[in-house]
């Protein structure tokens, strides 16, 4: 993967979406691809992923404690 450098650019969202007009299709694609999963990541809160990064080392120490998913599928559905 190349290396990246941020840079800051003042453009507005009418100068985006006419360069993202000329991209080929699939770039297309791609970049919604990117802003919708930047999304999903600024709209998880803050607590949220502690909680989830805390879960993950618990299992990465413990691995024994994983319930497979069919079997935490049928648990939630008995309940």
């Amino acid at each position: 993967m190349p290396s990246a450098t941020n840079i800051s650019l003042s453009v507005s969202p009418e100068q985006v979406f006419s360069l993202a007009q000329k991209l080929k299709q699939k770039d297309k694609v791609k970049l919604i691809r990117m802003l919708e999963q930047q999304q999903y990541v600024e709209d998880i809160p803050e607590a949220h992923k502690k909680l989830v990064r805390k879960r993950i080392k618990k299992y990465t120490r413990q691995p024994e404690k994983l319930v497979d998913e069919k079997d935490a599928v049928e648990q939630l559905n008995a309940l």
